[in-house]
């Protein structure tokens, strides 16, 4: 009785084993992978971004987005930076003066196989707002990051 428990021990603890392995096959085709901006891609696939102040927008650009098989981004990925004035409350606690200028940066701050994990921070003499924004390759992303702050991706077509 005592070698049967054993043996249905080690066979499930194989068999468990054996599913965690990350299959060599499944990581050479292109579906798979996770989703990156700016390096290595071809332009084929394109996000579009637009950060609203208030309703009026502030940032407009596009970028290129395509998979990769590593986890993380390197450090020679980009970061987006641009200015407004200030005048406004972040987080209903952090006062900005009309006069002060605040810096706003996107970088790509996570990898995953269904969206692009943006990082998005807000910044004048100290951190008002640090947060993510997802952005989804397939569809249209919005982010209600503040009080009249919104931030959306969304995929735009390519002319071939």
């Amino acid at each position: 009785m005592r070698r049967a428990i054993v043996a249905i021990l080690l066979v499930n603890l194989w068999t468990a084993s054996a599913a965690a392995v990350p299959q060599d096959v499944a990581r050479d085709s292109p579906a798979t992978g996770t989703w990156h901006w700016f390096e290595n891609c071809d332009g084929t696939k394109n996000l579009g971004l637009v950060v609203l102040l208030d309703g009026k927008a502030v940032y407009r650009s596009r970028f290129p987005v395509c998979r990769n098989n590593r986890s993380m981004p390197t450090a020679e990925e980009r970061k987006i930076t641009f200015h407004f004035k200030g005048g406004r409350v972040f987080q209903g606690e952090y006062r900005t003066l009309p006069t002060q200028t605040i810096e706003a940066n996107i970088w790509q701050a996570g990898a995953d196989p269904d969206a692009l994990l943006l990082g998005v921070s807000f910044v004048s003499d100290r951190v008002l707002l640090n947060t993510i924004h997802i952005a989804k390759s397939d569809s249209t992303s919005v982010s209600h990051l503040d009080r009249g702050i919104v931030v959306r991706t969304f995929p735009l077509t390519t002319r071939k």
